[in-house]
């Protein structure tokens, strides 16, 4: 549980841009994908919608210039705790 707290603090307001920049952009589907990271109890929860947003361009989601900088951001910032829940490195995608 300490991971998953760490993670949302570190990247809370990063996240919180993205979601209501994809909101504003009408891509709602990104947005609930991404908000997983928010609502994330446990480190289950919350590897996956990391991963994912790391393969988010692989996964055909396509961003504007400014939701591809606050993912690349969020991105940024994630590696490191990425690294500690799968043991493997991000790459994106």
């Amino acid at each position: 549980m300490h991971k998953v707290t760490l993670a949302r603090n570190e990247i809370s307001p990063l996240l919180d841009r993205l979601i209501l920049q994809l909101e504003a952009e009408g891509r709602l589907t990104q947005r609930a994908h991404f908000r997983r990271i928010e609502v994330a109890h446990n480190e289950w929860d919350l590897t996956p919608p990391i991963i994912d947003l790391s393969s988010a361009s692989a996964m055909g989601f396509k961003f504007s210039s400014t939701a591809d900088a606050l993912v690349a951001r969020i991105l940024d910032k994630t590696k490191v705790l990425v690294d500690a829940l799968t043991g493997e490195s991000l790459i994106r995608h």
